[in-house]
């Protein structure tokens, strides 16, 4: 995941554009939070309009999507608001449908074209396709970093079971804190669902997006109010740590 450092912006305040997938016709917009130019892999925040819809299909990429309100149908599977979807590249799904205005995050690991159709181009990915996960149903469970502060928990979504690139909510409690500076040896990417977390750059907010290449020290980090945020890896995640002079 070659993409330029983003630490951090505001979703809302990124430019507008109409959203374009090869093979679909369709009225969404979208706002690229970033993007890979190298092969197109992108984490865009896609608005899908009432009533858009395609039809049964595949894509040529692989698709990650967090809906982040409304509802997407995506054939018997009703992603409602915090639900979750992998679709491998080859995997047919649908038909599509946004029930109302439709928010979410949609996630290509590289330049996409739709086909519609209804066979499989690739039914080897199947073991890997999670047609929906409903995360306010997902029970928490710990956090892995060795030492990190109590008070935070996290909801695996989708781990790859050849790179162990990562996919999974944290959740904090309020008057969380965290004094240390943390370094990573993979890619980590965020959005802020709900709540505030305060870094030595502002106060991230609902909609702050970043995109941290490996090896970049952040922190501290504290929260008065508590947080949901939704990250990725681009591998396993491990976490050092500097403690402040």
């Amino acid at each position: 995941m070659t993409r330029s450092h983003i630490e951090f912006i505001l979703s809302s305040e990124v430019e507008q554009h109409i959203w374009h997938i090869d093979g679909i016709e369709n009225d969404a917009c979208a706002r690229t939070l970033s993007h890979n130019p190298q092969n197109g892999a992108a984490t865009e925040l896609v608005s899908f309009p009432s009533g858009w819809s395609v039809p049964m299909g595949s894509f040529s990429a692989d698709i990650e999507i967090f809906v982040l309100d409304g509802q997407l149908q995506i054939g018997p599977y009703r992603l409602k608001q915090h639900s979750y979807a992998y679709i491998p590249a080859g995997v047919c799904c649908g038909p599509w449908k946004a029930q109302g205005l439709t928010n979410a995050l949609w996630m290509p690991s590289a330049s996409s074209l739709f086909t519609a159709t209804t066979e499989h181009s690739h039914p080897i990915h199947l073991n890997c396709y999670i047609p929906s996960i409903d995360t306010s149903a997902l029970p928490w469970s710990g956090t892995i970093t060795p030492g990190f502060p109590p008070g935070a928990m996290r909801k695996v979504l989708r781990t790859d079971p050849d790179t162990g690139a990562s996919t999974w909510l944290l959740g904090v409690l309020p008057q969380w804190r965290d004094n240390r500076v943390e370094i990573h040896p993979v890619v980590e990417e965020a959005y802020l669902v709900m709540g505030e977390m305060n870094t030595p750059l502002g106060t991230m907010t609902p909609g702050s997006y970043f995109w941290r290449p490996a090896h970049i020290p952040h922190g501290p980090f504290a929260t008065s109010t508590g947080t949901l945020i939704f990250f990725r890896t681009d591998g396993p995640l491990r976490t050092d740590y500097i403690w402040p002079d």
